[in-house]
């Protein structure tokens, strides 16, 4: 493959990630002003949901189309339906028609978050795939960081429908780009789809993430969400059964009896449920703990994404030129978890330099093996599934994060509306919860604030110091298989 080739296609898959990523969470900004427009408040959280559910549905369904039929065509028709969707977005009239049209954006949106790591896999070996994969994930990384300022920037100044409409600009150039795919050399696998496993799979995702969801509202009736859980349980056992029994399995099940692609998923459920669901709860706490604006409260989470973008990359370097790998999640891991250690233990008030020391360790620690994991469990398997390999640990993470979010804010919120309500400081908890209201409290008042809700949200990081734990306890036992130094190898 001619290097400038490579480049071009390699070009193409750095924005597709990027426009993947900013989706993701840029509509979170502007989310308020949405709601108040279109008027609907009730229903806020279906704008979000939707998405999210979509997005995780569909990534095994990319993987194992990818396998079968190839995956330059399908990151092309992934990329034109997250573009129409973001399209129609913007011309949404009410709630209802926006959440509809979200969830037509998470299908397109699986295809930008799983099928570019499976091209890397088509083109290069397993040996070199880190140097690759560690810049995809540093994209990923800034766009977290930096699409809750754009998101913010672009209502504030030429409305919220461009919070959509900006992905037709990237994303057209993005196509052109990607239009070079077809030409790749395709492999192409046999069979047909796994349609019953497509149906078993979608009703257990959305019946799981609903009962946790609810499991964390103090007012959700307890029957409701025992029933979900039974549910889910049900429809998670019939899945199981349907894709073991299925000759084209949209998950494959043989790739569980693979103890290095065992690790990959659990390390997986432990970043996402870990890392990336407090992150979506940090720069908030920040905002009312430090009385801060939004835009300095989001810049927290810079350190943590250049700490993730160094280690990515160089650990990514360090990889491909000595093949060895197991030593990156044992001692990511390790520090991920004396990091969050140290994070709960900070007393309210400490100066937010601090904070974002730790947090730029915390990145260095998520981030040394954060795509490493990916490439172990591509390299334990036959390439004529690496598409659903990858999708499948694509989905477990997202359900990982879907779940960990809803958890660990159930949490956060049922210790803060306790805080709030029996305050000592006098102050009705409108207007403990209002960041505009806080700001202008007297000194003293403030750090009471602070304290409030640094009780409430720091015991976060000693669950998150449990999770990483539990990577660690993976790590110890990862099998490091010698990384092979060609794109195929015997089924």
């Amino acid at each position: 493959m001619a290097g400038i080739r490579i480049g071009r296609v390699y070009a193409a898959l750095l924005i597709i990630v990027l426009l993947g990523a900013l989706d993701h969470t840029i509509v979170a900004t502007a989310l308020p002003t949405v709601v108040g427009e279109l008027d609907g408040a009730n229903h806020m959280a279906w704008v979000i949901t939707a998405y999210a559910l979509a997005m995780t549905v569909a990534m095994p369904v990319y993987g194992r189309l990818g396998d079968r039929f190839g995956r330059p065509a399908l990151m092309m028709i992934a990329l034109a339906i997250f573009l129409g969707a973001s399209v129609l977005c913007g011309f949404a009239q009410d709630i209802f028609q926006l959440s509809l049209y979200r969830a037509l954006q998470g299908l397109g949106g699986a295809g930008t978050a799983v099928l570019p790591a499976a091209i890397i896999a088509d083109l290069v070996p397993p040996r070199q795939r880190p140097k690759y994969l560690g810049p995809l994930g540093s994209v990923f990384g800034i766009a977290t960081v930096v699409s809750p300022l754009l998101g913010g920037a672009i209502t504030d100044t030429v409305g919220w429908r461009w919070v959509f409409w900006i992905n037709l600009p990237l994303g057209l150039l993005a196509l052109a780009m990607a239009f070079s795919l077809r030409k790749l050399h395709v492999v192409r696998g046999t069979g047909g789809m796994d349609w019953a496993g497509i149906m078993t799979m979608i009703p257990f995702t959305c019946t799981l993430v609903t009962a946790v969801a609810l499991s964390t509202e103090t007012n959700a009736p307890t029957g409701m969400v025992l029933g979900l859980y039974v549910a889910a349980a049900v429809f998670g056992a019939i899945f199981v059964v349907v894709e073991i029994r299925s000759k084209h399995a949209l998950i494959p099940m043989r790739m569980f009896r693979s103890w290095p692609v065992v690790n990959a998923a659990g390390l997986g459920l432990v970043i996402g449920a870990g890392l990336f669901s407090v992150v979506a709860y940090l720069p908030s706490y920040v905002q009312m703990a430090y009385s801060t604006s939004a835009s300095v409260a989001g810049m927290i989470l810079l350190p943590l994404v250049l700490g993730m973008m160094l280690s990515s990359n160089l650990s990514g370097w360090i990889v491909t030129r000595t093949g060895r790998y197991k030593m990156f999640p044992l001692a990511g891991s390790a520090l991920a978890t004396a990091v969050a250690l140290c994070l709960r233990l900070l007393p309210a008030g400490t100066p937010l330099p601090i904070v974002g020391v730790l947090l730029a360790l915390l990145g260095l620690a998520v981030g040394s093996f954060m795509q490493i994991t990916v490439v172990a469990a591509q390299n334990a398997m036959p390439h004529s599934v690496v598409g659903g390999v990858t999708a499948s640990l694509g989905y477990l993470r997202e359900l990982g994060v879907t779940v960990g979010t809803a958890v660990l804010g159930g949490l956060f919120a049922a210790s803060l509306a306790q805080a709030t309500a029996n305050n000592s400081l006098g102050l009705p908890a409108a207007t403990l919860t209002d960041p505009h209201s806080v700001q202008q409290l007297p000194d003293a008042l403030r750090a009471g604030v602070a304290d409030i809700y640094s009780g409430a949200f720091l015991p976060i990081f000693a669950v998150l110091a449990g999770i990483f734990a539990v990577g660690v306890l993976l790590s110890v036992f990862m099998p490091e298989q010698r990384l092979s130094e060609t794109t195929t190898h015997a089924e």
